[in-house]
């Protein structure tokens, strides 16, 4: 989505109700986050601005923005984590592990492939289909992509013990 050039509309620092209100929707959205964590991911008194902005397809975005880093976007009334969040709360999401020559041709835009999967002793994680998902380099545990998982996590545990 941001691959490509942007364009921001405005940049505006949150106000209290605001504030009060992305907490509300990071808890419901996020809800392994405990209610320390989000006050730190959302700061109260700290710097914490709404980026508006059109990505190249003329999408309407919202990016929250707290210390000079992205943390949160919204897209379609959908709240997702930005890298920054995931490095900060790695268990924010579940995550498939992979290995870096597939991670290049993710960052190519390549989709994720069953092939492509560190599958670990535990077997693969519980999501449905739909569910936001993280990826991580095989050897590190800090995430670096956000993907939408297209089919059931039992589907894909029965597919690669098949």
């Amino acid at each position: 989505m941001f691959a490509k050039a942007f364009r921001v509309r405005s940049n505006t620092a949150i106000k209290g109700s605001d504030r009060r209100k992305l907490r509300a929707d990071v808890m419901a959205a996020f809800p392994t986050l405990g209610t320390d964590q989000v006050s730190v991911l959302v700061p109260g008194k700290e710097e914490l601005n709404i980026v508006k902005l059109y990505a190249h397809r003329g999408d309407a975005v919202t990016v929250y923005v707290s210390g000079g880093n992205p943390i949160l976007f919204e897209v379609e009334k959908n709240l997702y984590p930005t890298v920054y969040a995931l490095w900060s709360y790695p268990d924010l999401l579940p995550a498939f592990t992979t290995w870096p020559p597939v991670l290049e041709k993710l960052v190519g835009g390549a989709d994720l492939m069953l092939p492509g999967l560190v599958v670990p002793p535990a077997g693969l994680p519980p999501v449905q289909k739909g569910d936001l998902c993280a990826i991580a380099l095989l050897g590190n545990r800090e995430r670096g992509r956000l993907n939408l998982q297209q089919a059931p996590g039992s589907e894909l545990s029965a597919q690669s013990l098949a």
